[in-house]
């Protein structure tokens, strides 16, 4: 019987520190966390842009956390409201991130913040593995079979991680308050531009696409950034909602199940809740 672990962990963007500009630098690093996070079984999933609306229900608030350092959120307020246990957030200062654990349930808890080199060189390898390592330092290993997965290559520069993030922010901001018309594609197309070879953009650029009902370009680019990160699960719910207002059933199953199977759930419980998103999207 699979087990179902019950904590959840929000990564919340992180910021330039007050004396930087405004870079997407910081929004890339908490995408790379979360999609790294998203592999870890001993938690629950829980994506950021799930709750951006929830914890900040102005986008100027919103905008406002993203480029200034100095501005407070108050987490045990928000992680009461949101019923999340578990929350990552810090700041970026090239060439290196200051990363701050937040556990609800132990909320006087003085977990020691750990000071992450950032190096585009090696593929971010080197700061996903102290990632890595910090949590496991707090009681929050990840089960060594995942780890490997979680440490795909990274192919980005600096201009790529910035132009990832500034799309990032414009898919939470149309996401979760809304726009005229349809998402503008022009920042993700950037973001490809500039990183080809990454999967954070490209799975980000698939996203773009299906937020624009473009289905089949939307899988092209999921499937692209699969074969740069074959455990890439974003990418995998991103096909699995492709095939369901695609009309394609086998489709929504088939990466439903795929994805509980790189996550060690079960599988067939999983092809089975894409058969009923599925049917409730094509009664």
């Amino acid at each position: 019987m699979v087990q179902s672990p019950t904590d959840q962990c929000i990564v919340l963007p992180f910021r330039a520190e007050n004396r930087h500009p405004f870079n997407g630098t910081g929004l890339s690093l908490h995408f790379l966390v979360g999609n790294v996070l998203a592999l870890h079984t001993g938690l629950k999933e829980m994506w950021f842009g799930w709750r951006v609306k929830k914890i900040f229900p102005e986008k100027a608030a919103f905008e406002r956390y993203c480029r200034d350092a100095a501005d407070k959120l108050d987490l045990l307020q928000v992680c009461r409201s949101q019923q999340v246990r578990l929350w990552l957030y810090g700041n970026f200062s090239d060439p290196s991130a200051s990363l701050h654990f937040f556990d609800g349930q132990a909320p006087d808890a003085r977990h020691a913040p750990v000071d992450l080199p950032v190096s585009i060189d090696d593929g971010l390898i080197g700061f996903r593995t102290q990632l890595l390592k910090w949590l496991e330092s707090m009681g929050r290993p990840m089960p060594k079979e995942q780890v490997q997965a979680a440490l795909w290559p990274e192919t980005i520069g600096r201009e790529g991680m910035n132009a990832v993030g500034r799309a990032l922010e414009g898919f939470y901001i149309y996401s979760a308050y809304g726009g005229d018309g349809p998402l503008d594609a022009s920042p993700f197309k950037k973001a490809v531009a500039e990183a080809p070879d990454s999967f954070m953009a490209q799975d980000l650029y698939g996203w773009a696409l299906y937020r624009n009902k473009d289905y089949k370009a939307a899988m092209r680019a999921f499937l692209t950034a699969l074969r740069i990160n074959p455990a890439g699960t974003g990418a995998m719910s991103g096909l699995m909602w492709c095939g369901v207002y695609g009309k394609d059933l086998e489709e929504a199953m088939f990466w439903s199940g795929r994805k509980a199977d790189i996550c060690h759930q079960d599988v067939q419980a999983a092809r089975e809740a894409g058969r009923r998103r599925y049917q409730k999207a094509n009664p």
